[in-house]
């Protein structure tokens, strides 16, 4: 836009000085006409002075003076015409002047006037992947702003499957997942990456608050079948059978991915931690690691410090609690139903951090939370310093609310509180 302006206005003062030109030199012209004219004047004056004195009308004294005055007329007369001249060519050199000025000034004032009153992060893909990438780490006005700017720029540039990718991201970051959804669905009408794809299952089912049963375990077994190996879609369908408690399915999945991640990879000792999880959950032996275990194996004596430093922390990161349903609801509630007991962020997201489940018929339940009911791994109930906990009743045995559910919820509650007393008083609202 800057070059386009600067190129009108040059043509327009390059116009201006060619006009100017020619009308200097017409000015020249018209100019040298005036001189010539004044000096045949001046020669006919002449004449007839010299006449007058040969008719004894003039005496020599008169004819000089009069030759003097004419003299003196010529003069001013050339004189103001030269004037005229010399000062039209310098006239015209002032556009020149602005030119340069221009050529200058308009781009330095366009950039201050955008970075004032524009958006600049909106010019830079990668910068806004990076603060998408630490959500965590910038305040909810930064969020907005970042995503207001990318919808500004998507306005004008609809195709721009970066810009869409990142508007996706900054709203689920920002927790919108609704408008992360819409945007991830632009951005795969763009382009049928299954990456993106895993994505957009795991952006469903958080709007699903964390079930994955219908689309996004459909976009996970479509990817999968392209693709056995797709370590996204392994990792997504592990943790989701795990927040089904399918640790079967979970094991199983896992243990693929294990297979195609590197020894070296800084996610495999992660996801070791999580295959080790699900055995001891399904009740099997601790299968060896692909981890270089001699570089993490620790001497004994450190060992034994580090095991008992592990049981504090463990201690210290477990809710507890009991679980009961009023006389008044009792008629309400079958003793098929499902109990879920979770805990959540205080504020946030709603996935759950930790859930245990069991049957109406076992209430009053005593439960506990910790890391090894985790849903997922890689969001753990001891990286929370105080959570919220709920209990939800349902008939129809799946975790997202349904209408009738009954259920009680708690907030905050500290981690390493214990003796809870969640009684179930009314429906769920």
């Amino acid at each position: 836009m800057v070059v386009v302006v600067l190129t009108v206005i040059c043509v327009s003062l390059w116009r201006g000085s060619q006009l100017g030109a020619d009308a200097s030199h017409q000015a020249q012209e018209n100019a040298d006409d005036p001189v010539q004219a004044n000096a045949a004047v001046y020669k006919d004056q002449i004449h007839d002075l010299e006449k007058e004195y040969v008719l004894g009308n003039l005496s020599s004294e008169e004819l000089q003076i009069a030759k003097d005055e004419l003299a003196r007329r010529l003069l001013d007369d050339v004189g103001d015409t030269a004037q005229i001249t010399k000062s039209t060519p310098q006239a015209w050199r002032a556009p020149w002047i602005w030119v340069m000025g221009f050529v200058f000034l308009v781009p330095v004032a366009a950039s201050v006037m955008y970075a004032v009153m524009g958006q600049p992060l909106a010019l830079n893909p990668a910068a806004l992947q990076a603060e998408a990438e630490q959500g965590s780490d910038i305040s909810p006005e930064k969020m907005t702003e970042m995503a207001t700017a990318l919808m500004r720029r998507l306005q004008d540039e609809p195709n721009q499957i970066d810009g869409w990718i990142m508007l996706a991201r900054v709203q689920r970051a920002r927790e919108h997942f609704d408008e992360s959804d819409e945007a991830f669905r632009k951005a795969l009408a763009l382009s049928k990456d299954d990456n993106l794809a895993i994505e957009h299952a795991e952006v469903l089912a958080q709007k699903n608050q964390g079930n994955f049963a219908g689309q996004p375990w459909a976009i996970i077994q479509r990817v999968l079948t392209a693709d056995p190996q797709h370590l996204n879609a392994l990792l997504l369908a592990g943790s989701a059978s795990y927040s089904e408690l399918n640790y079967r399915s979970a094991l199983r999945f896992w243990e693929r991915a294990r297979e195609v991640v590197e020894p070296a990879s800084p996610d495999a000792p992660e996801l070791d931690r999580a295959i080790a999880q699900t055995r001891e959950k399904m009740g099997l032996p601790s299968a060896p690691t692909r981890s270089n275990a001699l570089a993490n194996a620790p001497t004994s004596q450190s060992a034994t410090s580090s095991v008992g430093a592990s049981n504090n922390q463990a201690s210290s990161a477990r809710i507890s609690g009991r679980v009961s349903v009023i006389k008044e609801l009792a008629d309400k509630v079958a003793p098929t139903d499902t109990v879920f007991v979770f805990a959540t962020p205080v504020s946030g997201s709603r996935m759950p951090l930790a859930i245990v489940r069991t049957t109406a018929d076992k209430l009053p339940f005593d439960f506990v939370l910790d890391d090894s009911t985790s849903m997922n791994p890689a969001a753990k109930l001891s990286s929370m310093a105080e959570v919220t906990v709920k209990v939800r009743i349902s008939k129809s045995g799946q975790a997202m609310a349904q209408p009738g559910d009954l259920g009680v919820s708690l907030t905050p509650v500290k981690l390493g509180s214990s003796g809870l007393n969640l009684m179930v008083r009314e429906p769920l609202q």
